[in-house]
Order: C-alpha cells, then sequence, then structure tokens
C-alpha cells in the first residue's frame, strides 16, 4: 500500500474491518502486524503528533515517543523519521480507503 526508503506497509487478504491482523508495518527495525481499526487509530496518533511543541515541552529529548494501541508497546523517532513514518502511513490509509470505496461500489 505504501512505501519509502526506511519502510513499506502491506496489505493481505481482505481489507473489513475486524479483528484479523492482515497490515503489516514495516519502518526500520519494527514489525509490527495490525488491525484494520489499530492501522488507522497508529494513522491518525501520528499525524496528530506536533513534534516542535512536543521537543518545546521536552528540550533535552531528541526522540518523539510515540504510544499504540497496545498499553506495553511504545515507539520512539527521530523528527526525520517522525515525517517519513507520517508520509508513509497517510499514502497508505488513502489507499486503503480508495480500495474500500471500490469494494463498496462493486456490493
Amino acid at each position: 500500500m505504501s512505501e519509502s526508503v526506511s519502510g513499506r506497509i502491506v496489505l493481505y487478504g481482505h481489507t473489513a474491518p475486524d479483528d484479523t491482523h492482515n497490515i503489516a508495518l514495516q519502518f526500520n527495525n519494527i514489525t509490527q502486524w495490525l488491525c484494520y481499526e489499530d492501522f488507522l487509530a497508529l494513522e491518525w496518533n501520528v499525524r496528530c503528533i506536533d513534534a516542535n511543541a512536543y521537543f518545546d515541552a521536552h528540550p533535552h529529548e531528541d526522540r518523539v515517543h510515540l504510544s499504540t494501541p497496545s498499553r506495553y508497546l511504545s515507539f520512539s523517532f527521530r523528527p526525520n523519521e517522525l515525517v517519513e513514518l507520517r508520509q508513509m502511513l497517510g499514502r497508505a490509509v488513502a489507499r486503503l480507503h480508495w480500495i474500500e470505496t471500490l469494494r463498496n461500489a462493486q456490493n
């Protein structure tokens, strides 16, 4: 669904919003399988991060710490990695919505 220098996002199977973990996110050393809702939540979370405000509030940090749907799992990204991830996720969500629109039009 989307690729960048540091990663890719792949859809396996259908796009129905159920508990099937059929979206694979690979970014640098991260590989994560996500269900439809968790993938959309991740994209929203990444899109809504204001990196400038984060670093203003945490001046000694060099990475943005990002929570995930799992309370035991979080990731940290440098600002340039966050921009790349945001772009990659945005393209994937746009394609996912396009696939959904086509599927619904066929039904």
